[in-house]
């Protein structure tokens, strides 16, 4: 069982952060977790990072340590491995934000996982190994505000301090199941993941569901209503949803109110209304329903023409990638495991984009492995070849 009684390390200097850095890089494995202010700010940010070593859990405030560069180091080890759990937006936000690059590690979420386990949170995972209750109480929490009461300290410690334990419990599970070249691709996958930088781009409306169904006037109200929002959200410094959401914008644009009485009727639009952005927001959806009058709408949606080789193609690939899908699906059911125990989707979408020639190139696939070419690689491959002729 985890150490009941860690020491406590708070890191709020640089001379701190490399102390840290020099004690915990002398372990095998580091647990780690983030938190970060997304429900809070326009472009989030890691707000803290938790470790966890035997003996001792850290938290380090990059508010007040920008430079995470030593901690980039531990984690760009082939000798360490950073212990996650549900790890993807984790290492997406440090590899942004901070420019990490992960070598090794483990995810628990993931374990759990391929191990069939039905409840495989965090909090679920403690409690079934310990007996011990998390705390759900700052999920929510607008971790850019300082200071960070006893209570999140609390709160924090629990998201980290268990990991080592229970990844070693699970890996002994995954030994023991015969699925840890499985795992291991999966972990592999985590650790290439980057997360992506935002960036501006003009037709951004055009990806709301449903912009490509609305008539001139909507798209012109859309496009406009949609370069408000980001404005706003950017100016108040909140989330975009916390201004409007998707199903509000395309409301406006279907049905463009014509007066503030109609406006603050518009489904999800009363916020705005409270906030006394209404006549604000009602000039934008009339500047957009004028613009149209004007014929100076954003051009309807243009699909590229495919020619029918490239017609073919594609029904040849989705084809592929549906029969790879009955079989695994169908194999998972007879073996009594998770589908991706059989094969991940990553690998079908690759392989039914391009068939590998034979078994060796099969087992070279990153999201396939040996074990699985061995076990499966004559049906797949079968599976993959053209239909037989009538």
């Amino acid at each position: 069982m985890s150490d009941p009684d860690p020491e406590l390390v708070l890191v709020e200097s640089s001379e701190a952060l490399a102390r840290l850095v020099e004690r915990v890089g002398a372990e095998p494995r580091v647990a780690l977790d983030t938190e970060a202010n997304s429900l809070h700010a326009y472009r989030e940010r890691v707000c803290v990072v938790q470790l966890s070593v035997p003996g001792l859990d850290a938290i380090v405030d990059p508010l007040r340590v920008p430079d995470l560069s030593p901690l980039a180091g531990l984690a760009a080890r082939d000798d360490l491995e950073i212990v996650f759990h549900g790890g993807d937006y984790d290492v997406a936000m440090l590899s942004r934000e901070h420019g990490f690059t992960f070598r090794r590690v483990f995810d628990t979420m993931i374990a759990a996982t391929l191990l069939g386990d039905e409840r495989v949170g965090l909090a679920a995972l403690v409690e079934q190994a310990y007996g011990l209750v998390l705390s759900k109480r700052y999920q929510t929490a607008d971790w850019a505000h300082r200071p960070l009461t006893p209570a999140h300290v609390t709160y924090l410690r629990g998201d980290t301090r268990h990991l080592l334990d229970l990844r070693a419990r699970l890996g002994a599970r995954l030994e023991a199941a015969d699925l840890v070249e499985e795992a291991d691709i999966e972990f592999r996958r985590l650790a290439a993941r980057k997360g992506s930088v935002p960036t501006d781009d003009p037709e951004a409306w055009r990806g709301v569901k449903g912009a490509d169904a609305l008539d001139a006037a909507g798209r012109a109200v859309l496009a406009r209503v949609f370069a408000w929002r980001e404005a706003t959200a950017r100016s108040h410094d909140v989330p975009r949803f916390r201004v409007l959401g998707n199903e509000a914008m395309l409301a406006l644009a279907t049905r463009p109110p014509a007066d503030l009485d109609a406006l603050g009727s518009t489904p999800g639009v009363r916020g705005v209304v409270a906030q006394g952005d209404g006549p604000a927001l009602l000039a934008v959806v009339r500047d957009g329903v004028d613009a149209a009058a004007r014929g100076e709408a954003p051009p309807a949606p243009t699909r590229p023409r495919r020619t029918p080789e490239e017609r073919a193609q594609a029904d040849l690939v989705r084809e592929r990638e549906e029969r790879v899908r009955r079989w695994r699906n169908d194999e998972a059911r007879r073996r009594g495991v998770p589908n991706v125990v059989v094969l991940p989707n990553p690998a079908m979408a690759a392989m039914a984009q391009a068939p590998p020639a034979d078994l060796e190139a099969l087992a070279a696939m990153p999201d396939v492995g040996r074990k699985r070419a061995a076990r499966y690689g004559e049906t797949i491959l079968r599976l993959l070849a053209p239909p037989a002729g009538p």
